[in-house]
């Protein structure tokens, strides 16, 4: 199956803020694309077009900044973004091609520093001595992927440290 539409970027498990970019490529209808941000429970956080992408089975580049509503607040929270084509007949929904990405979602994220563990480190340690406003559970939320247990971090784990 020929898929019109890939997001490569945010990547799965990345961290983003209030505002960051979706780019990929696509073909849509009208060159326009659907995303939609998700809570795991199925709440949605923001939504809407990314204009710009090709059409009539031509495939071009996108970028797009997203800007979610100052009403949504999250600290850490596992969110899904969905990338996907307009599907007027319903068939599909939410629609063709969807591209499903697993992020962290921190509103005021300013940024993040990459910190390696060395023996000894603890992620209260690390989170007051290389965050921003940063708790050892945001380093943990921030982490999820590769820390299963906020008390076992290894000497040469390469830690995301949000700044907030």
């Amino acid at each position: 199956m020929v898929r019109l539409i890939e997001v490569r970027q945010p990547r799965e498990h990345d961290l983003v803020g209030r505002s960051f970019t979706v780019a990929g490529f696509a073909s849509g209808f009208e060159a326009t694309v659907l995303w939609r941000l998700t809570e795991t429970d199925g709440d949605v956080l923001g939504q809407g077009q990314i204009h710009g992408a090709g059409s009539m089975g031509v495939v071009r580049d996108f970028g797009h900044q997203v800007s979610l509503p100052a009403g949504v607040d999250a600290r850490g929270a596992h969110v899904l973004l969905e990338v996907f084509g307009d599907d007027a007949s319903g068939e599909n929904p939410p629609g063709t091609d969807l591209n499903q990405v697993r992020v962290t979602l921190f509103t005021g994220l300013s940024g993040f520093r990459l910190h390696e563990v060395v023996r000894g480190d603890t992620l209260s340690a690390i989170a007051r001595d290389h965050g921003q406003g940063t708790t050892a559970g945001d380093v943990f939320e921030a982490n999820r992927d590769t820390v299963m247990d906020p008390d076992r971090i290894f000497p040469g784990q390469v830690l995301r440290v949000p700044l907030l």
